[in-house]
């Protein structure tokens, strides 16, 4: 049997009796303390959520024919835009002589709600120059004709207008040098702003010449809210799915685009 009057008595605290320093020693204590608190708070300051910054990727991936890239900026799902191109091309003949009739043209369209692209006064893409301000209070919206960034071609068709040359065509994008397009996106129910530096090449493809349409990088203002410089980046990481040149090979992801098929009807 336990006995519990002996166990209270070894567990009763022993009282101590309080020691006194000397005013020297104090001091230094006191010193000390002092100085451990401001450098705590110093830490702290260090610990703190930095402010957002430009994130950014660098893809590289280049559009032949007709297929599309997943632009996805922060990894959500779905991905919030599709960079696309389409291909036609036809040949026919008249009193023995054939003749070819080809277009080509690009795309930078929203798939999610809330995506949209920052527009120009034609209701295109607008090509932003570097350093711009792309965030709060700019003309953001689907786009026209699905965002249509530029036409490439010879001839026209039944139902559209073809054609377009290196220095005039439909569309805002530039097909002699780089240009920047913005958009905005919704993540965790909050708008981000960010932008795409795109390039077209153009090759020859037998009696026909191509565009290959190339996203170079893209970026975004991590925090919500807050306009981003055109081309500002601090964090730079390569993209995350895939070879870096392959486009996705599935155009038929754009649903009612069908990019590629002369069934597309151009919205003016």
């Amino acid at each position: 049997m336990l006995n519990f009057n002996s166990k209270a008595k070894r567990s009763s605290p022993r009282v101590k009796q309080r020691a006194h320093l000397s005013q020297a020693l104090q001091e230094s204590l006191n010193a000390y303390a002092v100085a451990a608190v401001s450098a705590g708070v110093a830490v702290a300051a260090c610990a703190l959520p930095a402010q957002g910054a430009p994130i950014c990727k660098n893809p590289s991936a280049e559009i032949h024919s007709s297929n599309a890239f997943p632009l996805n900026p922060s990894g959500v799902v779905p991905a919030p835009f599709f960079v696309a191109q389409s291909t036609l091309q036809y040949f026919f003949g008249t009193t023995g002589v054939s003749s070819s009739r080809w277009w080509n043209r690009g795309f930078f369209t929203p798939n999610s709600n809330q995506a949209k692209v920052l527009l120009a006064s034609n209701g295109l893409p607008a090509n932003v120059a570097p350093g711009a301000e792309i965030g709060p209070g700019g003309e953001f919206g689907n786009g026209a004709s699905y965002g249509m960034l530029f036409t490439y071609g010879k001839g026209n068709f039944s139902h559209v207008q073809g054609g377009g040359t290196r220095q005039k065509h439909r569309g805002n994008l530039s097909l002699t040098q780089d240009s920047y397009v913005g958009f905005q996106f919704s993540q965790s129910g909050s708008p981000h702003y960010g932008w795409a530096r795109l390039a077209v090449s153009i090759i020859k493809n037998g009696v026909s010449k191509q565009t290959v349409l190339h996203v170079l990088s893209f970026g975004y203002e991590s925090t919500p809210n807050t306009a981003i410089a055109a081309g500002s980046c601090s964090e730079s990481e390569q993209a995350d799915s895939g070879s870096p040149s392959s486009p996705a090979s599935s155009p038929a992801s754009l649903g009612a685009l069908a990019l590629g098929s002369a069934a597309i009807q151009i919205k003016r």
